[in-house]
């Protein structure tokens, strides 16, 4: 792994941030919600289209997982924790890549080798 590896995943988590205050609006927007966690209400706590999007949403625990197709795009994350775990800020990495909004040439070595992704991320978010 090198200093480049852990800087392009730096690089990244201000897109995560994006991402989850676009992914709130949107679920407030498109369902009518007064809170974007109320999405986990009993009714509405299931498998869905987004409303007049290409976007669908997977409610989990105390999270959601928004995507376009399994693998691409969107984001995964729980609404009681503001900041990215290790694991989350991977997979939203490789589902921005494969959606074609983080530069496949720029993330290769990452993409390719899980293992060395998930050091980088973990080094970017512990400070190394």
């Amino acid at each position: 792994m090198t200093d480049s590896h852990i800087e392009l995943i730096r690089q990244a988590i201000p897109l995560w941030y994006a991402n989850v205050a676009w992914a709130n609006e949107l679920l407030v927007r498109a369902f009518g919600l007064a809170e974007p966690q109320d999405i986990l209400s009993g009714e509405r706590r299931h498998f869905q289209a987004i409303p007049s999007t290409c976007w669908f949403v997977r409610p989990h625990g105390v999270g959601v997982d928004i995507f376009k197709s399994p693998d691409v795009g969107g984001i995964d994350f729980d609404f009681d924790k503001p900041d990215p775990d290790e694991w989350r800020l991977a997979l939203f990495i490789e589902r921005q890549v494969n959606d074609g909004q983080l530069s496949y040439a720029a993330f290769r070595d990452l993409i390719d080798d899980e293992q060395l992704l998930r050091q980088a991320v973990s080094a970017a978010l512990n400070g190394a």
